[in-house]
């Protein structure tokens, strides 16, 4: 039926389990909320149960005979999900509808229903729909209907709405109609051109909010170990460059297959991800899930008349888990060729160990996958998918997964990580294992040298490596303690000498034991190996006012913490090499004039930050941290060990390294950055105009950034939406 109306045929009503005492507090805090706002969302991690706590508040109005929207940006199965109460087969709401393109509906239908709804008021009913079909064509008059008469709007992963059609759409209902956005990622983008969630609407706000540590303590959440491992391949040699350090522009990299020796490397890579798999994964039996990593080429040996594999690397990788490739025995094949068709079923009709996932399977096959990959006992063991299973994807049981792909978003990483987070006390998962395949990302610096400080290219590169995004996942909340207590484990394998026997298939060949190194969050001695880097570069430099040089050292700086007296001894030395840069550069004969009073100025500055960014980190984030050990931190860091004089200590860095000497000052000038900044003022400024602003002024907001709790003025000045998002970019990705 396009209509379920089963209460007018005195069926039963909507029948949900209650809530737990604590998310029953959230719910009576959002409807509070919702009496004198319009617009908000709740962000919370992925598994804790937003959807569940939605339909709690779509019942609430559907109750109070309200017309309810339940809106995402895609057809996905979550659409569906959420309509069905899949215990009794029937629409959970007996008065809804489901909009869909996979649905045969009547649109006629479904605008009566909506007219009847909104112009009675005296019975409920929800809309489930896709914003892709109520902005059709074919639903024009459903979409007006909508924005007429809806009560409340419940937008699922609202982070899909942000700056596009959505975001319009969401923008066109009146006062009436309430908003209530779900996310686990309250934003969109690749590292340096981040959207965010409150920008869709000027009193778009956050709710509610709990992070992933916060839940894993409550029991809310599993328990997660990560490991990574690292591989000898260089990132450069495995993915395509082709277009140079804009390839990180985009939120994945791309495999380049399209050489002999390419494809070897990429078989190789995936044969790591099997020996990791034999070596570290117990449960055989459990399930596997493995995001594998696009390719832009034709691949070298496969494929009829040049054309090109769909999904291929999720095909190879089932292959190589099924021990029909061997990256050993391909080593001694000059020409390799690969399998013309790639199979998901053995002879006997039963799915294989290892399967593949891709949108060219009927409809029908990809269902029956799902359905036997969730089965226990039963295979495929192990799915592979490059692009599909990322969002939507329901499965407590889920054990492992394993990332081939590095991601530049922080949203796709964190949903990767959200789909063996949940609880399954039925199938007796103790926590979720999660093994991303490492590369070394050295050579990038050679090959790109100072083409790493055009626009967020640092930050990118950087972003590649695990332990950084992990840093990045576990920056709020308390995640030490969920560390401390071993409901959180990182650790570290080193696999670029790691072999298998030569043996083909499954369990054959001898395994070497794999020795795990604990990881500590914040990786402070990996920034610093990469901020040497960027300090080396910039000292080969000659020539020019060093400004891109200068933005991107100290936003490096600001990503520093310290959480313990080894962090101050990282940094420490780090200050001594910036110190031994800015005499050596008063002194440097390659210099022209402009670049003799820069350079020096530009280390000046970056250390004194540097030293700022560790004490405010000691300051505000150093509750676990001993008295005794703050001193002896002060000390290493170059200040009186005397934690009562800090405050003293963070103003003669803005003294000695800033251009503002005091908080006033920054007050100041920070305020002519705002009206700068600002999108009216910002489009009519020359390009002069705005080099001289990046150059003057926005250095100013990393150390107004540090003084934030110090200023009523500045936290104001920052806390605005009006800033334009040049500016937000840099001070919410701190």
């Amino acid at each position: 039926m396009t209509i379920s109306n089963e209460a007018s045929a005195g069926m039963e009503t909507v029948e949900l389990e209650p809530l737990r005492e604590d998310k029953k507090k959230i719910f009576e805090d959002i409807l509070e909320y919702f009496e004198t706002h319009q617009r908000g969302y709740i962000k919370v991690p992925t598994g804790w149960g937003k959807t569940f706590l939605s339909k709690h508040i779509m019942n609430k109005y559907y109750e109070e005979g309200k017309l309810v929207l339940f809106l995402i940006s895609k057809n996905n199965p979550l659409l569906s999900q959420t309509y069905y109460d899949r215990k009794k087969n029937r629409p959970l709401f007996p008065n809804s509808a489901l909009l869909s393109s996979e649905q045969k509906v009547s649109r006629k239908e479904i605008a009566e229903a909506l007219k009847k709804a909104g112009q009675e008021k005296g019975e409920g009913f929800v809309l489930f729909a896709s914003l892709q079909t109520v902005l059709g064509k074919q639903a024009s008059e459903i979409k007006e209907l909508l924005l007429e008469y809806t009560d409340i709007a419940i937008v699922d992963e609202i982070h899909n709405f942000i700056n596009n059609r959505g975001n319009d759409f969401l923008n066109e209902f009146g006062e009436q109609t309430k908003i209530l956005g779900m996310t686990a990622t309250p934003f969109q983008g690749v590292v340096g051109n981040v959207k965010f969630v409150d920008e869709i609407a000027g009193d778009m706000r956050e709710v509610y909010a709990k992070t992933l540590p916060e839940c894993i303590l409550d029991d809310e959440l599993a328990p997660l170990k990560y490991t990574i491992a690292e591989s000898s391949e260089d990132i450069f040699e495995i993915f395509d460059f082709e277009k140079g350090l804009d390839e990180l522009d985009r939120q994945d990299l791309y495999l380049d297959c399209s050489t002999v020796d390419k494809l070897k490397k990429v078989i190789h890579r995936t044969q790591l991800a099997k020996d990791v798999y034999d070596s570290l994964v117990k449960q055989r039996n459990s399930k596997t899930l493995v995001f594998c990593a696009p390719v832009r080429k034709r691949v070298y040996g496969a494929g009829e008349d040049g054309e090109e594999i769909n999904a291929f690397h999720a095909k190879l990788t089932a292959s190589v888990f099924n021990g029909e490739i061997s990256a050993p025995e391909l080593e001694k094949d000059s020409d390799p060729v690969l399998p013309l068709d790639f199979e998901n079923y053995t002879p006997e009709g039963e799915f294989t160990y290892a399967a593949f996932m891709t949108s060219e399977l009927p409809k029908e096959e990809q269902s029956a996958l799902l359905a036997a990959f969730r089965e226990a006992g039963k295979p495929p063991y192990v799915l592979c998918t490059v692009g599909m299973l990322i969002e939507g994807f329901d499965f407590p049981g889920l054990e492992t997964l394993i990332l081939l792909r590095p991601t530049l978003s922080m949203r796709l990483f964190e949903q990767q990580v959200g789909r063996v987070t949940r609880l399954s006390p039925a199938s007796g998962k103790y926590r979720g294992n999660i093994f991303e395949i490492a590369d070394s990302i050295d050579s990038l610096y050679q090959h790109f040298g100072e083409g790493v400080f055009n626009g967020e290219k640092v930050d990118q590169v950087q972003m590649l490596q695990p332990e950084i995004r992990l840093e990045e996942l576990f920056s709020e909340g308390d995640a030490a303690r969920a560390i401390e207590e071993g409901k959180i484990e990182i650790s570290k394998v080193d696999f670029s000498n790691f072999r298998k026997g030569k043996g083909k298939g499954k369990g054959k060949g001898k395994d070497v034991q794999a020795v795990e190194v604990p990881v500590r969050l914040p990786p402070t001695a990996l920034r610093a190996k990469y901020f040497s880097r960027l300090l080396a570069i910039t000292e080969e430099k000659d020539i020019g006012a060093f400004e891109r040089e200068k933005r991107e050292l100290m936003r490096g700086a600001l990503r520093f913490r310290v959480r313990e007296l080894r962090d101050a001894e990282e940094l420490a030395n780090l200050s001594g090499q910036i110190n031994k840069l800015k005499r050596e550069a008063y002194e440097d004969r390659r210099l022209g004039d402009v670049s003799r009073q820069h350079k020096p100025k530009v280390f000046g500055e970056v250390e004194w930050l540097l030293k700022l960014q560790a004490l405010n980190s000691l300051k505000y984030h150093g509750e676990r941290i001993s008295m005794p050990e703050k001193n002896r931190i002060l000390k290493t860091l170059g200040f009186d060990p005397d934690i009562r004089k800090i405050d003293s200590y963070r103003l003669k860095c803005l003294k000695l390294g800033s251009a503002q000497k005091n908080i006033p000052d920054l007050v100041k000038v920070l305020g002519f950055v705002s009206r700068l900044s600002s999108s009216e003022t910002y489009q009519f400024l020359d390009k002069k105009k705005k080099e001289q602003w990046k150059r003057e002024f926005l250095p100013s907001v990393y150390w107004g950034f540090c003084f934030i709790d110090d200023s009523p003025e500045l936290r104001e000045l920052f806390e605005s939406t009006e800033w334009d998002r040049r500016v937000k970019n840099i001070i919410r990705q701190k």
